[in-house]
């Protein structure tokens, strides 16, 4: 259901384009203008305008075309409602699962590398990034083991203030 009824028969629902610019409407957040009028001119210019909208959000549309879906082309159609689908539904749930992945992975790695780089400092063990860095040890030893200033692994972090001051300027 989208505007304020459910669609019934797809194929000839769809037909005209309105229906289908109200779907879209729904999807995009985007008021629409719709053709009132029951000519084949009509339905073809409502039609067209909702694969524009389509193109603009990046929906694929291969061999899709207004006439197809104004036609009453079942097969197309059905292709049209899966990509529009696959769009807004399957890629989103995609895109969010791969960029958490993404995220677990580039922490998972930069925990790595803080780990091999702290590793002959056997008082610092880094386990997170919350916890672990709390009493600057962490960070004193990673800054140590990548710096060639005169940094002294083991001075109070007070003592290597100007020196970590020298590091980010």
């Amino acid at each position: 259901m989208f505007g304020r009824r459910y669609v019934e028969d797809l194929f000839n629902e769809f037909r005209d384009g309105r229906r289908l610019l109200e779907l879209l409407e729904c999807l995009t957040g985007q008021k629409l203008a719709k053709e009132k009028g029951s000519t084949r001119v009509h339905a073809l210019n409502n039609v067209n305008k909702a694969l524009q909208v389509l193109q603009r959000n990046n929906v694929d549309l291969v061999n899709i075309g207004s006439s197809d879906i104004v036609d009453g082309n079942h097969k197309l159609t059905l292709g049209l409602i899966w990509n529009i689908i696959l769009h807004w539904q399957v890629k989103d749930v995609m895109k969010n699962i791969m960029a958490g992945l993404q995220q677990t992975n580039s922490e998972k790695i930069l925990l790595s590398w803080v780990r091999q780089s702290t590793r002959n400092y056997p008082q610092v063990n880094v386990i997170n990034f919350t916890s672990s860095w709390s009493d600057g040890l962490a960070f004193n030893a990673l800054l140590h083991s990548h710096s060639y200033l005169d940094f002294i692994f083991g001075k109070s972090v007070q003592q290597n203030t100007k020196v970590v001051a020298r590091l980010f300027t």
